[in-house]
């Protein structure tokens, strides 16, 4: 088997992986931007945080909260730990204009059955009497509580991510079996990917500098069109005659399954993969040790 052909079609597949997963990159920052699911996803969060209704719009409407309704439709995109404990403690005694510890505990004593006074309770035993105790202790209490939930919130980057490969993936007709086989097939084509590929990563490229570069219509598709994808010009390809038989329509879902599975994992993944080919081949294959003599 031809070792240098092997890694030219991998770095080839690789780089329309890149390519690809930069497009939907860009779409998945702007459909979140459009639905707000960073800001959708934190206020559920406070909502299950802080679930006691009136305390919740008690903290909404405190004043150390105000520039955190940052966006259009009043709902933060993000809350520092310390604005949300600067407002618990303003809140539970709204009587106090500087309420201590034992203000505190007397708010949250008049508090009904609910996680966020079991919380409160254990800060404020913890505290004793030092207010700045307590702030701090909610504060870690928040930033903890919004670690786990940035995690909810990169699963549902996963699943936007899954979907808009697979979408991208159906609408150019990426087909990752036709790609390898056409780079197998076609000498030319390899060279003109590794070529593509050696600029894509060589000298100061970033992931950052090549979405940039591709943030125009002209741009992606002077990017895309070298790849054997698409629904048109399909005569010279293997996938032409995809319709015909159960195996090649159970090879072309098999090929845009894979491929739209490769464009959620990202684009700073197959960037730092294809890296990792370039200088692999660039290295070239260790020479068969001399026998002894």
């Amino acid at each position: 088997m031809n070792t240098t052909a092997v890694l030219d079609v991998s770095i080839g597949l690789i780089l329309m992986y890149l390519v690809l997963s930069l497009v939907c990159t860009t779409a998945n920052e702007s459909i979140a931007h459009l639905v707000s699911l960073r800001a959708r996803t934190l206020v559920s969060g406070m909502d299950r945080l802080i679930d006691d209704g009136n305390l919740l719009q008690a903290i909404r409407q405190h004043g150390s909260m105000g520039a955190a309704h940052s966006i259009a439709n009043g709902q933060p995109s993000y809350v520092s730990s310390r604005a949300v404990a600067d407002a618990l403690i303003g809140t539970l005694n709204p009587d106090k204009p500087v309420p201590g510890v034992a203000d505190v505990v007397a708010g949250v004593q008049r508090l009904p059955d609910s996680n966020i006074r079991d919380v409160l309770l254990a800060a404020t035993m913890n505290a004793g009497n030092d207010i700045t105790k307590l702030r701090d202790a909610i504060s870690a209490w928040f930033d903890e509580s919004m670690d786990r939930l940035s995690g909810v919130y990169k699963r549902y980057m996963q699943w936007l991510s899954l979907a808009v490969g697979m979408i991208l993936a159906i609408g150019l007709n990426a087909d990752t079996i036709v790609v390898v086989n056409s780079l197998w097939n076609d000498g030319s084509l390899r060279a003109e990917m590794v070529q593509m590929a050696d600029k894509a990563v060589g000298g100061n490229s970033t992931v950052d500098s090549l979405s940039k570069a591709m943030v125009s219509l002209p741009a992606i598709e002077a990017q895309v069109r070298p790849f054997p994808i698409g629904w048109t010009n399909m005569s010279s390809r293997t996938d032409q005659d995809w319709l015909h038989s159960p195996e090649a329509i159970f090879a072309k879902i098999a090929g845009l399954l894979i491929t739209g599975l490769a464009l959620s994992l990202g684009a700073p993944f197959w960037f730092d993969l294809l890296s990792k080919f370039m200088n692999l081949r660039v290295a070239g294959t260790k020479p068969d040790k001399t026998p002894a003599s």
